[in-house]
């Protein structure tokens, strides 16, 4: 049996790695949204004073986007590193999203950067515009190839189990592409991100005003980002999450837990999911050794889809055709998500969205009317953590939501881990911890530089020439 050390070992390097994901990946696609709208406003208005804007927010976008890039390929080589039978078992359906969505959206933000940076006094008006569309363009991009491959792990459409080669492979491309989980999880995150980076302007926009400074950068800032977060929340509100937890028997089970009510009647249904499990296990292995009589491959056609299932009980029988009710039950228990913590995550989410919704309301009210008193400036800045934290929350639900699965209704987390001793896992723990340490604060250091900064070298002259 695995070694429950080692699972929740790696576990912790996965968690260390998502919590750096989550904070970086939102902003980076929030910001290059809103360079995206500041650029287009100030072209479209006619305003001769956009470029430094552009070229400051510009700075921390930059700064975002190598660390949560960092975070990315980290995260993926977890894959190949703690979670090696996941990648053998379920890699042929999980990398197709990832390999197409994030290296797609990588290469194309990567050819636009430069010129988005760099390319003011070379590019003309429209043909910068361009390029930051470019840069826009690839962060979502990346953020779907996400988005999908965390999608088809809560709800894997589009995957056959092969008998002979003992896992899951692609058979529907489209299906993996057009999971309504994925597309739902891709609609929350991208508004989530929209609203984290407009909470970041607003702060910081806000931290200049209070201080009189930055005049030019912080009034268009305050206004534009105000408004950005408003319709970012009250989409998010009105877009709701049905559509992520309707699509199965497990996510409706995540729900009734985020909401404290039982599940009983799931139970009731999982533990005969995992007697035909059983079932199916024990006719697996017939398959394996080639009998194709036609009943058999029928009744493994009917059942196939609950052998998952009857993996649940390897965390206490290696045989899961000797299993006893004892363990069936214990099983059956463990199938469901745990309750306490997706509960107080909601609750902690609900109320972070509600405060930041205040937060872009009281701004907006703020901008619009002109008023400048200290307290509204001080909520701004101090409700900086509200959205991140709100983001955050609705991914902890998301991920954390899914155990006891990796792949929902298919493999059980514990069964997914690399045969990696736990001396190995505790000193990459280590290494991991160090070193996003040290990133976070190499992070806030820089950003805190560029604010300190401001626009003093960012004033460009205002070329009226160049081709579009």
């Amino acid at each position: 049996m695995v070694s429950e050390t080692v699972v929740e070992l790696s576990r912790s390097q996965f968690a260390i790695n998502a919590v750096q994901h989550f904070l970086f990946v939102p902003l980076t696609v929030g910001i290059s949204f809103f360079l995206l709208v500041l650029e287009t406003w100030g072209l479209a208005g006619g305003r001769g004073d956009y470029r430094p804007l552009c070229r400051f927010w510009g700075k921390l976008f930059t700064l975002s986007f190598g660390l949560s890039l960092a975070s990315s390929v980290a995260m993926l080589f977890q894959f190949g590193g703690n979670w090696s039978y996941f990648a053998h078992y379920a890699g042929d359906a999980f990398a197709g999203p990832v390999a197409v969505g994030v290296l797609a959206g990588l290469f194309t933000a990567a050819n636009g950067l430069g010129w988005m940076l760099y390319g003011w006094d070379k590019l003309g008006r429209w043909s910068h515009l361009l390029s930051t569309f470019a840069v826009c363009l690839g962060c979502h991009l990346i953020l779907f190839g996400f988005s999908a491959a965390s999608g088809w792990m809560q709800y894997p459409v589009g995957a056959e189990f092969d008998a002979q080669a003992y896992r899951m492979e692609l058979a529907d491309w489209h299906a993996v592409l057009s999971n309504p989980v994925a597309l739902a999880k891709f609609a929350h995150s991208l508004l989530s991100g929209y609203a984290v980076a407009a909470g970041f302007v607003l702060a910081i926009s806000a931290y200049y005003r209070l201080r009189r400074i930055e005049t030019a950068l912080s009034e268009p800032s305050y206004s534009i980002s105000a408004g950005l977060g408003l319709l970012a929340i009250i989409a998010t509100l009105l877009l709701g999450d049905a559509g992520i937890y309707k699509q199965s028997s497990f996510q409706r089970s995540k729900l009734m837990a985020i909401n404290g009510l039982p599940a009983d009647d799931i139970l009731a249904q999982n533990r005969q999911r995992i007697d035909s499990g059983i079932q199916a296990y024990a006719m697996l292995q017939q398959l394996r050794d080639d009998n194709r009589q036609p009943e058999l491959l029928d009744g493994f056609a009917a059942a196939k889809s609950n052998l998952g299932y009857a993996l649940l009980l390897k965390r206490w029988r290696d045989n899961v055709v000797d299993a006893g009710p004892e363990q069936i039950a214990l099983a059956a228990q463990a199938s469901l998500p745990p309750a306490a913590p997706l509960y107080w995550g909601h609750k902690v989410m609900v109320l972070c969205g509600v405060l930041a919704l205040l937060t872009f309301l009281t701004a907006g009210f703020g901008a619009v009317t002109g008023r400048r008193q200290r307290w509204l400036l001080m909520s701004a800045m101090y409700a900086l953590p509200a959205t991140w934290l709100a983001s955050g929350s609705g991914w902890f639900i998301s991920e954390f939501g899914d155990q006891p699965w990796i792949v929902v209704d298919v493999l059980p987390t514990w069964l997914a881990v690399s045969a990696v001793g736990p001396i190995d896992q505790v000193l990459g723990l280590a290494v991991y911890g160090l070193a996003y340490s040290g990133l976070l604060a190499l992070a806030i250091l820089l950003a805190m530089q560029v604010v300190k900064q401001g626009t003093v070298d960012a004033p460009l002259p205002v070329a009226e020439g160049g081709n579009a």
